[in-house]
């Protein structure tokens, strides 16, 4: 004899506090409600199973005789979840458009919580890309986020959040980074940090501690063959040079006109200035470029350490395993 239906008739739900239907995601054809906070969405049991290992196992428990309905419809309760994570996902899970290329948000921590592995796996994946740990992939990326459209970027905080959550520790030094890349002053970073709250202590400690240490170490990697010394100790002029008086007093007006100003700036991993090379003979220019990769490269295999952070291969190692 078969088992009776699970759509035989149940006793309704009465709630006291007022719910609200998801306006968007309330599909006639849905088999399952998921509610969170007083929002409700109706919508398909096989497509929540399809993705997601917890609600598949969630629908192989029998349902009480006796269970409670809206519509015929069982009402699953999420609790701690919020109706803005949701909402988000939903727009993953049912795109209107292409899903190609989707930003990764804060719904990355519900793809977690309910492992919609595929989902979650894309997510992190364009987050390694967009904040990489290789100063070259760095350099495709840092102008813009070209890889991610997200909302909200004039604030890191949420991504710093989000990166803390769901352990992806190895963005965590680009994502300071870009905060201090974009120019602002001690004061201008204090203000922002407290402006956008939500930033937790540590954080904090790190943006502030990893801009003095940036400013510190700019001066011997990147910027060395300036050398803010006394003149005996320039790189420039170089050695072979044929005009040292030139290129001495091209040196100064350099140093004089981008970086004694102030109102310092972190410039670690800005791109070599063409204007910097205009009052230097050949030779002088190549050194300079030269010492300038260098110590670009060498400022950034530091870059963690800047913010108390473990080094590049430690903070990989730290990242939780998406393969």
């Amino acid at each position: 004899m078969e088992d009776a239906p699970r759509t035989k008739r149940r006793r309704t739900i009465a709630y006291e506090t007022p719910l609200v239907r998801s306006t968007e995601y309330w599909f006639h054809d849905g088999s399952i409600i998921l509610q969170v906070e007083s929002t409700q969405f109706r919508l398909a049991e096989s497509m929540l199973a399809m993705h997601s290992s917890v609600f598949r196992d969630m629908f192989t428990v029998p349902l009480p005789a006796d269970e409670p309905t809206i519509e015929n419809c069982p009402v699953v309760v999420l609790q701690g979840d919020t109706v803005q994570d949701w909402v988000l996902f939903l727009g993953v899970l049912y795109p209107k458009g292409g899903a190609h290329g989707r930003p990764p948000r804060r719904d990355a921590s519900s793809e977690q919580k309910y492992d919609f592995a595929a989902f979650r796996k894309d997510c992190l994946q364009l987050l390694r890309k967009q904040f990489p740990t290789t100063l070259k992939e760095f350099d495709k990326v840092s102008s813009d986020w070209t890889l991610i459209k997200y909302e909200l970027k004039t604030s890191y905080r949420d991504l710093v959040s989000l990166a803390r959550e769901i352990g992806l520790h190895s963005i965590l030094p680009v994502l300071y980074a870009g905060m201090l890349l974009k120019g602002y002053t001690y004061v201008e970073m204090v203000n922002i940090l407290d402006q956008n709250g939500g930033f937790s202590a540590t954080d904090r400690l790190a943006c502030l501690t990893g801009y003095a240490n940036l400013l510190k170490q700019q001066l011997i990697t990147t910027f060395a063959w300036l050398h803010f010394m006394e003149e005996s100790s320039l790189t420039l002029p170089s050695e072979t040079c044929k005009q040292q008086d030139e290129c001495l007093a091209a040196v100064k007006t350099i140093i004089s006109n981008f970086f004694l100003e102030w109102r310092p700036r972190v410039r670690a991993f800005a791109p070599w200035n063409d204007d910097w090379g205009d009052d230097l003979c050949l030779v002088c220019e190549r050194k300079a470029k030269k010492v300038f990769k260098t110590g670009r490269e060498e400022c950034w295999r530091s870059l963690p350490e800047a913010f108390g952070l473990p080094k590049w291969d430690d903070l990989k190692a730290l990242d939780f395993d998406i393969e």
